[in-house]
C-alpha cells in the first residue's frame, strides 16, 4: 500500500492511494465498511483499528493493514460511500495538501556518507567499519510539495535519500529479526547548507598537550526549518520488499536540470546492520525514521556549486523509483 498524511483545511488525516489514483481517507473508509457490515459503533471501532494518524496506524501493524485492505475493496466497489456522519472519503490528489508521511516522529536518523563509493575513499578510524549518523528535528519536516525556505547562508544543496520507517519499538534488536521492524519506505531530500559546513560549523580543539582535533556538528547546517521535505507516499513493505527497496533509481532535478543520479543499491549499510546498530544505543519507536544516505552526483563540480537559493521560485524534484516524486518550490528568505 501507499499511505500518506494529508490535510484539508485544518483537519489532519491519513490516506491510502486507490487503484484509480484517488486518495481514500483510511479511517472514514474503514468506518463506512463497518457501517455496511452492520457493526455497532463503527466510528469508535475505526478510530482504534484504522486510526486517523500515521503513528497509531503504524502501531496497528499487519492487523491494521489487513483491515484497511477490506475497506479499500469496499470503497473501490462503492465509490459513492460516505463516513458514518456523511464524511467525505475520496479525494483527488490535487485537492489535498500532502504532509510529511510521518509528521511527528520521535527520532529522525540520517546516515552520513553511506554511499559505498564515497565511503571507500574516506579516511576512517581503525577497527571494523560502522555507519556514522546524525539527527534531524521534526521542525525540518515539510511535505512533498511544500516550499523549501532557503536563508542567505551560502551554498545550500540537494541530497535525495530513501527513508525506512520503523514499524514497532525495540531495543538491542538482533540481526535475524531486523527486517521485522521495517514498516515501509519514503522519499526524503536531506537539504544541506554546504557553505556553513565548510566555513562556519567547526572548531579545532587543542588539548593540554597541544594536540589539535577538528570537530564538526550538523545541528545547524542540516537542520533549518523545511530542510527535510518528505513524501508523498509511505510505501509499505508488502508492496515494496526490503530487498527491492535497495535496488531503486534515485534522481534529483533542479529547474529540470539533473543534479543527482544513482541507485539505492549504492548504500553500504542497510537494514540488517542499521537496525541492530541503532537499537544498541537508542530504543526505537514506531514511526522513527532513518534516512539511508544520498548518491554522488554525475557532475560533482556542478553539484557542489548549485545553490538552491539562486533558484528562487524554481522546483527541486526528488525521485525514487516505486516510492514517489517530490516537487518542492524553492523560496529564498
Amino acid at each position: 500500500m501507499k499511505l500518506c498524511s494529508f490535510n484539508v483545511g485544518e483537519i489532519n488525516r491519513i490516506g491510502v492511494l486507490m487503484p484509480n489514483g484517488q486518495v481514500a481517507d483510511c479511517n472514514y473508509a474503514y468506518a463506512a465498511y463497518l457501517v455496511n457490515r452492520g457493526v455497532s459503533n463503527p466510528q469508535k471501532r475505526a478510530d482504534i483499528i484504522v486510526p486517523s494518524e500515521m503513528i497509531p496506524m503504524i502501531e496497528c501493524g499487519e492487523d491494521g493493514k489487513n483491515e484497511l485492505r477490506l475497506a479499500m475493496a469496499y470503497i473501490e466497489a462503492n465509490p459513492q460511500a460516505k463516513g458514518p456522519c456523511g464524511e467525505r472519503i475520496l479525494y483527488n490528489c490535487e485537492d489535498i495538501h500532502f504532509r510529511a508521511p510521518v509528521p511527528n516522529p520521535e527520532k529522525i536518523f540520517s546516515m552520513a556518507i553511506n554511499n559505498k563509493f564515497e565511503f571507500e575513499r574516506c579516511i576512517k578510524p581503525e577497527g571494523p567499519a560502522h555507519p556514522l549518523y546524525f539527527s534531524k528535528y521534526n521542525s525540518c519536516l515539510c511535505g512533498a510539495y511544500d516550499d523549501i525556505e532557503i536563508p542567505d547562508i551560502g551554498i545550500v544543496g540537494t541530497e535525495v535519500e530513501m527513508v525506512f520507517v520503523i514499524g514497532k519499538g525495540g531495543k538491542n534488536i538482533p540481526e535475524a529479526k531486523a527486517r521485522d521492524y521495517i514498516y515501509g519506505f519514503t522519499c526524503h531530500n536531506d537539504i544541506t547548507a554546504f557553505t556553513l559546513r565548510i566555513e562556519r560549523e567547526w572548531l579545532i580543539c587543542v588539548n593540554g598537550e597541544g594536540h589539535q582535533e577538528k570537530v564538526m556538528y550538523p545541528g545547524r547546517y542540516k537542520c533549518f526549518d523545511t530542510f527535510a521535505p518528505m513524501g508523498p507516499w509511505l510505501v509499505t513493505v508488502d508492496e515494496l520488499s526490503i530487498d527491492d527497496a535497495f535496488n531503486q533509481r534515485m534522481e534529483a532535478y533542479l529547474d529540470d536540470k539533473k543534479m543527482q543520479e544513482g541507485s539505492t543499491d549504492e548504500m553500504l549499510f542497510r537494514v540488517d546492520y542499521m537496525i541492530p546498530y541503532l537499537s544498541r544505543a537508542h530504543t526505537l519507536k514506531a514511526g522513527d525514521l532513518c534516512s539511508c544516505g544520498t548518491v554522488i552526483s554525475f557532475n560533482e563540480k556542478e553539484f557542489d556549486n548549485a545553490d538552491l537559493r539562486s533558484y528562487n521560485g524554481k522546483v527541486l524534484e526528488s525521485y525514487i523509483e516505486h516510492i514517489g516524486t517530490m516537487k518542492n518550490h524553492i523560496k529564498a528568505i
